[in-house]
């Protein structure tokens, strides 16, 4: 539709300038850069390669390229079906589309809250007798390298645009329509009009303009490992570094985790006189894993782990103060002093003192490769803008795809059913532009999964904090039935953080076409919590006073529940569970009333994704590598595992950006 108004924009221009010149030939044309005004606002179109618009003037006219407006300045043009000749410019940028209704309030201070992603989101508004004065956040559990934007941004866009309309910040939707529904019911106490702020015009950014840009190296992505390799690249002799992030910061998971590196023979660990083998290390991880990890990429990140550290401490200065046991019997956990949010001053301070040029809220689209299938550039998007970035080498670092749970089903069908809750940018945006250039993908049928509420997921816009089971899968007497009432699992050989109940409630999930497995209590068991087992979004439990009434609430089968619920509790006493080998010490019986809850696994960390070699080289299926193309961190994930999860993506950040700085010199 846009071509086409724009083709009409030129047709009209044209005709009207044919028309003047045939009206009077022996007249002179003057043709000088345009200067008008639309609409009341100042704008100065531009040509592509950044000159100024020219106009026509003649006989007194001025005839203005109107296609300019329409592709370069993003204003919307509508025609007259009646007049050809005749348009309205409309969506002005910079200036509201529409003018502001009158506002009235009583002029005050009010606050209100609603639930952002991690918690509740307080506000504070004051209003003038007809217009909003200010908007405050002061208090709110956010985590800051995702919602500090938002935090920021939107209050700010409601004061000057005395309006509700604001568009959610990149990768924060939770925490910017928290803050605008805290807005909303604190303009309702106010005495103002809700539905008129929710419709008021806003002012619009003008865009940039579609770009063509060089750079001798690109990375994508911008957490742990996307940084890493900007610096690399930098300090290994690359020339112009370009680092694309789709969010409105940098840090991905990274800045949101707690700040625990793996690594083993670091300065701090000398310095303490703590002593570790290789072989202790590896026999840590690789157990804690299952052993379902590449065993040669994971002894590189192992081996890269003790300088991985010293350079996050001495290159990007991270104050790294103490080295903890954790994730095992070894002291190998590095602290950062404040956790993965304090790690963003430096980072942004050494990405800065390198000569990296950081583009933010900027998202890659495609990748460019030549005819002999090299990586030769990049494609993204901004803000409605069109960017081409050529570039000799090409560092992909966007992350997992845990808020991707198409992409999960798509890979791994027998995952399919679960939600995302990982990071939100963390959605697969490279591994589907590796793949798509030929890239083999590898181990995607590996993730960490969290249970979580189904419906709070389903119906409450869930997230991870708001959806979690509070303890229910804790509870001494808990057991688990699909939709026959039976049980199909040890409820208790959960593995790390239930990991290893995952496959067999994806599994009943499957069998039952379900979303969702019961998991069983009592109500004597959840008292018993002293109110710390609870669900959230203030549901209440499916209940049941009896057998058949529980099994008539939860739709399941009634006589099944029964011979269930009397099994298990024949086992408790027993002292042996004839089924799943339950131990007697993590049993006890089920008593009216019974409650339970619906579970779902929901995807928090994956660990497959793009295949690579030991130079970080990304490679086809045959093997060979795709030439220019590199990547680290969680879009290729198979070396790394919980306790190793940062330290994979700092050292193979390096070693991608070591590696596609060599490749363009």
């Amino acid at each position: 539709m846009k071509k086409r108004i724009a083709a009409l924009a030129l047709a009209f221009v044209m005709v009207l300038g044919t028309v003047a010149v045939a009206a009077g030939t022996e007249k002179s044309i003057t043709v000088t850069p345009m200067n008008m005004s639309v609409n009341g606002l100042e704008v100065t179109p531009t040509k592509s390669n950044g000159a100024a618009a020219e106009v026509f003037a003649y006989e007194g006219a001025t005839y203005a390229p109107v296609r300019y407006l329409c592709d370069i300045l993003g204003i919307d043009i509508q025609w007259d079906p009646q007049d050809p000749a005749t348009a309205k410019l409309v969506n002005v940028p910079g200036m509201p589309s529409a003018p502001k209704a009158a506002l009235s309030f009583t002029a005050g201070t009010y606050t209100a809250e609603a639930q952002g992603n991690n918690g509740p989101v307080k506000v504070e508004l004051t209003v003038s007798a007809d217009a909003i004065t200010a908007v405050k956040v002061i208090e709110e559990a956010e985590t800051p390298s995702i919602a500090g934007p938002a935090l920021e941004r939107i209050p700010a866009a409601i004061v000057s645009n005395q309006s509700l309309k604001i568009d959610a910040v990149t990768g924060a939707t939770n925490t910017s329509k928290a803050i605008l529904a805290a807005v909303e019911e604190a303009v309702k106490l106010a005495g103002g009009d809700v539905e008129a702020l929710k419709n008021a015009s806003v002012m619009t950014e003008r865009p940039v303009g579609d770009q063509a840009l060089t750079a001798d190296v690109v990375v994508i992505g911008a957490g742990g490992a996307g940084l890493s390799a900007a610096l690399e690249a930098k300090d290994q002799g690359a020339g112009k570094v370009i680092l694309l992030e789709k969010m409105a910061a940098i840090g991905g998971t990274t800045f949101t985790s707690q700040g625990l590196i793996g690594g083993y023979d670091s300065k701090l660990q000398k310095s303490k006189g703590v002593e570790l083998t290789f072989d202790q290390m590896y026999d840590n991880l690789m157990s804690n894993a299952s052993y379902h990890l590449d065993q040669d990429l994971t002894t590189i990140t192992l081996k890269k782990s003790g300088e991985t550290v010293d350079w996050l401490a001495d290159r990007v200065k991270l104050d790294i103060n103490d080295v903890k046991v954790g994730y095992g019997p070894l002291q190998m956990m590095h602290t950062v002093n404040g956790g993965g949010a304090a790690m963003a001053g430096p980072f942004e301070t050494a990405l800065k003192e390198a000569g990296v040029e950081l583009m933010l809220e900027t998202k890659a689209t495609e990748l460019i490769t030549d005819s002999t299938g090299a990586v030769v550039g990049v494609r993204a998007e901004s803000k409605g803008s069109k960017i081409e970035i050529a570039a000799k080498g090409v560092v992909i670092a966007t992350g997992g795809y845990a808020n991707n749970p198409e992409l999960t089903a798509r890979l791994t069908p027998e995952l399919a059913g679960t939600w995302g809750v990982g990071f939100p940018g963390s959605t697969g945006d490279g591994i589907i532009m590796a793949s798509n250039v030929g890239a083999a993908l590898t181990h995607t049928d590996d993730m960490m999964c969290v249970l979580k509420d189904y419906t709070i997921m389903s119906e409450h816009n869930g997230t991870s904090n708001s959806a979690n089971n509070n303890g229910f899968m804790n509870l001494p007497n808990m057991i688990m039935v699909g939709a026959e009432g039976k049980r199909f699992v040890n409820e208790k050989d959960q593995g790390y953080m239930t990991q290893k109940l995952n496959a067999p409630i994806f599994d009943q999930m499957h069998k039952d076409k379900m979303g969702y497995v019961w998991a069983i209590s009592d109500q004597a068991a959840v008292d018993a919590t002293n109110g710390r087992t609870k669900r959230n979004e203030g549901l209440s439990y499916v209940t049941g006073n009896t057998i058949e009434e529980f099994a008539a609430n939860l739709g399941v089968d009634a006589v099944n529940l029964k011979a269930t619920i009397e099994n298990f509790n024949a086992y408790v006493e027993a002292g042996y569970d004839q089924e799943f080998r339950r131990n007697e010490k993590e049993m006890a019986k089920l008593t009216a009333p019974y409650v339970a809850i619906p579970l779902v696994p929901c995807e928090i960390i994956t660990y497959g994704g793009v295949a690579r070699n030991d130079k970080a080289e990304v490679i086809r299926a045959d093997g060979s590598s795709i030439p220019g193309l590199f990547v680290a961190g969680e879009a290729s994930a198979n070396s790394a595992y919980m306790g190793f999860t940062l330290t994979n993506c700092f050292a193979w950040g390096r070693i991608a950006g070591t590696s596609a700085a060599n490749y363009v010199k």
